[in-house]
């Protein structure tokens, strides 16, 4: 199915792609904080001085996106880890080049489990039987908040999960058509707030560390003809996630430009933990959760995902 729509809408956009000059790369990166190093690398100037003429264009679905690294009319993509191995697992040849936002201690509250008023949820059993909704089933905070569940010894089957566009998280949840809502900020704290109700769990708190919400990934036959440009461009991140951990009020002023999030409200959460070495760890946790879970239909290299 992932694989169909991908192929269907590579065709659509073929016939757009633009004819690129080898130094010059279209990035799709979604407008969300866990991407800030491709902000601050193009903003700061860092992509330029390593030779990269970095253009972003419009993004949509994760699916989109690998779509247009099939169709060529992008070299490089943010997605997130669990679209990166379906895609693979569908027969999509894609590699790593980069990471940026991962889990981590410091932005454990960034994430969690809301849940309403008048829906009493206090330790993990309570879940049982109650309607959960989450942005995207098999997405990252969805894998993630299951792999929790499992921790806590309770069945992901027990639990009813309706998926919710981020925008429409609080309306969703004050509307009282689910008991909780898995969600990241800031669409966390304006549920809670719109349904007069709690943050259950900051379940992000015991889950390992260094696990990517997004991964920049390119198609493995452009990764091969293009190492020289793979190389800069994690020199470029490397630099610009040095910049991020010096200069958090000026990388927020960066994240508000590109995502169009208002700095008053960038300023309340912990911006990502930006780490942009990609590992076989974390890739191995999401595969093993996915294969698991019945998602993914055999088992992956992912060392051999790892672009060199």
């Amino acid at each position: 199915m992932l694989k169909r729509a991908i192929l269907i809408a590579s065709v659509v956009m073929a016939g757009a792609a633009p004819s690129l000059a080898q130094t010059k790369i279209a990035v799709g990166t979604p407008p969300i904080a866990e991407v800030e190093a491709a902000f601050v690398a193009k903003d700061e100037g860092m992509f330029d001085k390593n030779g990269l003429n970095v253009e972003f264009l419009p993004t949509g679905s994760n699916q989109t996106l690998v779509a247009a690294l099939v169709a060529g009319s992008h070299q490089i993509v943010a997605v997130s880890p669990t679209v990166l191995l379906q895609a693979v697992d569908s027969g999509i040849d894609l590699v790593v080049v980069a990471n940026c936002g991962v889990t981590a201690p410091r932005t454990a509250k960034n994430a969690g489990l809301a849940v309403r008023g008048g829906v009493e949820i206090s330790k993990p059993e309570d879940l049982v039987g109650k309607k959960v909704g989450t942005p995207s089933i098999g997405g990252t905070l969805d894998i993630l908040f299951r792999q929790w569940l499992k921790q806590k010894n309770v069945s992901e089957k027990s639990v009813t999960f309706i998926e919710v566009p981020i925008p429409n998280t609080a309306d969703v949840l004050k509307g009282g058509t689910i008991d909780a809502i898995i969600a990241g900020e800031p669409s966390i704290g304006r549920a809670v707030a719109q349904s007069n109700g709690k943050v259950a769990f900051n379940y992000m708190s015991e889950l390992p560390e260094n696990l990517p919400y997004t991964t920049f990934v390119a198609t493995r036959d452009w990764a091969k003809d293009n190492a020289a440009i793979i190389k800069s461009f994690r020199v470029a991140f490397a630099q610009a996630a040095d910049f991020v951990a010096a200069n958090q009020g000026k990388t927020r002023e960066i994240v508000s430009k590109y995502t169009r999030l208002p700095l008053e409200v960038l300023n309340k959460i912990e911006l990502p933990e930006c780490r942009p070495v990609p590992t076989k760890a974390a890739l191995d946790y999401f595969e093993k959760a996915m294969r698991e879970g019945g998602m993914l239909t055999g088992k992956i290299d992912t060392a051999g995902l790892i672009a060199p």
